[in-house]
């Protein structure tokens, strides 16, 4: 067993739950992100994608703190060129593009951490607390503020149904720590503008469900809202982002070209870990991460406004045949 398989090991015994244990509140996962940034203690990406693809065993985090979790670091690499005063822009998911992440990739970014390179202050505003349990999809639906809550007819009634409550958080940019972030990993530090140190990104969670069943959950909440100063230029944050992920400049600045940075969520898969592919699933466009041991899957899309999360210990192709029972 090489080093990064011993840390990966070493994460998930962490992970491991008790038997008495409920989902983790949305606030734990948000002081997760804090604890992070802050001490670089913790692997970043293998943690927090073992948390996304959530196989039953192991803790997860919600729909709503994945999104959170990618978007808080991708949004401390934005180009912005407008002052504090002026309008604010809003960033919501419609869509979810995947990349590739090395083993080796994943060691610079580790360094990183050891070396206590962050890129800014991160604020939690609103500390959701716990996740409650409810009894009906309708209290569900009722607690979490939501039109309707939606289930797997083939599956029946879950076993368990918690709401998670909403919550906020703040990151305010440090210029150096962001630049060195970018120095470090061999991309491009000079793409990020003077302009940039102090700037504040907020994004909000709002609540969301998550329905339990033997080996399958199913989560859902409102797409996490991001809001940043005006005038982000999304290319140069999409090229400081892949080059951030291990793509050369090159490679960068075609693939920045390509993708809607202002409605896309960039979900970064260790290549080790698992695979991916998009899906038609829902009648809409969404993305299928397998583990590469073939023991679980996750399925993650958006529709209306919704980011829909299934995970559990089956294939990709028998999640998308659940899927099909929607209601």
């Amino acid at each position: 067993m090489d080093e990064m398989d011993k840390q990966t090991q070493e994460l998930l015994a962490l992970l491991e739950p008790t038997a008495e244990d409920a989902p983790p509140p949305v606030s734990l996962a948000l002081a997760q992100v804090k604890q992070q940034l802050a001490t670089g203690q913790e692997d970043i990406w293998v943690a927090g994608f073992r948390r996304f693809l959530a196989v039953p065993g192991r803790r997860y985090a919600t729909a709503g703190v994945l999104a959170l979790f990618f978007l808080l670091f991708a949004f401390s690499f934005p180009t912005v060129r407008a002052a504090a005063n002026e309008f604010l822009s809003l960033f919501r998911v419609q869509n979810f593009a995947a990349i590739t992440i090395s083993p080796a990739q994943i060691a610079l970014l580790n360094k990183v951490a050891v070396d206590g390179l962050t890129p800014g202050k991160v604020e939690i505003l609103a500390d959701p607390g716990q996740l409650t349990p409810v009894n009906s999809l309708r209290a569900a639906a009722a607690r979490a503020g939501m039109a309707s809550v939606r289930t797997i007819d083939a599956l029946g009634e879950p076993a368990a149904i918690y709401v998670s409550a909403p919550g906020s958080g703040r990151l305010t940019v440090d210029l150096a720590g962001a630049r060195g972030i970018l120095a470090a990993v061999g991309a491009d530090p000079l793409l990020l503008p003077d302009s940039l140190d102090g700037a504040q990104v907020n994004v909000a969670v709002f609540a969301g469900v998550d329905q339990q069943w033997e080996d399958i959950h199913f989560l859902q909440s409102p797409s996490p809202l991001v809001e940043y100063p005006d005038g982000l230029d999304t290319i140069v944050l999409g090229r400081a982002l892949l080059q951030l992920l291990g793509l050369n400049a090159a490679e960068a600045a075609r693939l920045s070209q390509e993708i809607d940075w202002t409605s896309t969520l960039l979900l970064p898969i260790p290549q080790d870990i698992a695979s991916y592919r998009e899906v038609t699933v829902d009648g809409v466009s969404g993305m299928a991460v397998s583990e590469l041991d073939g023991r679980a899957a996750t399925l993650i899309w958006q529709k209306d406004g919704i980011i829909y999360t299934l995970f559990g210990n089956h294939s990709a192709e028998e999640l998308l045949t659940l899927t099909n029972s929607l209601k």
